[in-house]
């Protein structure tokens, strides 16, 4: 329909009216906080520019038509039954798998523990068995898919009767960092009907781990020698970034963001997959990512560091550590090596430019979003200044 309506012309004010007039027979959604749908949906359906949102149109979004109608009918209570781990985002629904990629940077609305109002707006109103309220477990690892287990029960509305709008006051637990809340909307069905709505809402408590690096010590001995000394160590990178992964295997299943090596090169999941050779599957659109040789270029290199010891009559010293740095031009941030780990506003050099990450989980893809080079990697880094 969607490729239909684009072929004809039809503006986007008609596709607009033709959405709104199929949503008298549709169901509802969480508008506040928005919803992974709502918030992809608002994004941009057609030309996302979220990573994350991009991602899920890679994979299957098609139901961001129709973010009230994330649903199964005849569910009855029996949702784990209908709904299999990996899929709960989605609710098994095929045209909705792109919103259960396991990921680190969803758009994510600030939350503190307490109390926290949700919002179900419903296009259609129905009588209501309960709307249920689950949050993921303290270290939930966002880098697997959503299952049953991962999720603890917050809060249960009971009965409803038919409702245009459905607010519930849910207590938020004690979280640290990014979580997922999952809601389901039963109906009642032995006054209305057994289908079950779902979604998936994406919050940040903040208070993530963070890590620093010190730049400079100081050391208080007894004694210390009157000559100064000079130390000088070495240090070796191997160049095989894929040194680290696992190896493709026919029978494992993976899914986004997970890393495979297969014939000398680096792979990443699009999405769920299993049995799929990565070397006759990879693409933009397909099940896996092609990110490159695992070798590369060589990043076997010596960073020498130097350690100068001093004293005088008192009997504390400062001891000052400096470590060589990568100079291209005038830049002197460290040269980008692909595969390698970066937080957010890590800075490195690259192609003669000196790049910012902007989002950790891609700049620590590399390939495609190696900055500069990579057909997406200004959804990972924003530029900086030219080093010439």
């Amino acid at each position: 329909m969607k490729k239909t309506i684009m072929k004809c012309g039809i503006s986007a004010v008609v596709l607009g009216s033709l959405l709104a007039a199929g949503q008298a027979f549709a169901h509802g959604y969480i508008s506040s906080p928005k919803s992974r749908y709502i918030q992809c949906a608002q994004n941009g359906i057609e030309n996302p520019t979220h990573p994350a949102c991009i991602a899920a149109k890679a994979a299957g979004n098609g139901g961001l038509y129709t973010p009230q109608e994330v649903a199964v009918g005849g569910v009855k209570d029996n949702h784990e039954f209908f709904i299999p781990d990996g899929r709960l985002c989605s609710a098994n629904r095929s045209n909705l798998f792109g919103m259960d990629l396991a990921r680190t940077d969803w758009p994510a609305t600030s939350v503190t523990p307490g109390p926290r109002t949700f919002t179900w707006t419903n296009t259609a109103a129905h009588k209501t068995t309960y709307f249920r309220y689950y949050i993921t477990k303290e270290g939930y690892n966002h880098s697997q898919p959503l299952r049953w287990s991962d999720l603890v029960l917050i809060h249960d509305s009971g009965k409803a009767d038919q409702e245009a709008v459905s607010n519930h006051v849910v207590n938020l637990p004690q979280r640290t960092g990014r979580h997922i809340v999952y809601s389901i909307w039963q109906r009642d069905w032995e006054r209305d009907a057994a289908e079950g709505f779902y979604q998936c809402v994406d919050v940040d408590f903040g208070g993530g781990t963070t890590s620093s690096v010190a730049s400079s010590s100081s050391v208080k001995s007894s004694s210390v020698p009157s000559s100064s000394s000079v130390a000088t160590t070495s240090s070796s990178v191997s160049n095989d970034t894929c040194a680290s992964l696992p190896a493709w295997n026919a029978s494992t299943s993976y899914t986004n963001p997970q890393q495979v090596k297969h014939n000398n090169k680096r792979y990443q999941a699009n999405y769920w997959t299993q049995g799929n050779d990565p070397t006759t599957n990879s693409g933009q659109y397909s099940y896996w990512l092609d990110l490159g040789a695992c070798a590369g270029s060589p990043t076997s290199s010596s960073v020498a560091s130097s350690v100068t010891v001093s004293s005088s009559s008192k009997s504390s010293s400062s001891v000052a550590v400096s470590s060589s740095s990568v100079s291209t031009g005038n830049c002197t941030s460290p040269a980008y090596v692909n595969g390698s780990s970066y937080a957010n506003g890590a800075k490195v050099t690259n192609v003669g430019n000196e790049y910012q990450c902007t989002v950790a989980g891609w700049c620590t893809v590399g390939g495609p979003y190696a900055p500069g080079t990579g057909w997406a990697w200004a959804n990972a880094w924003s530029l900086v200044r030219s080093c010439n």
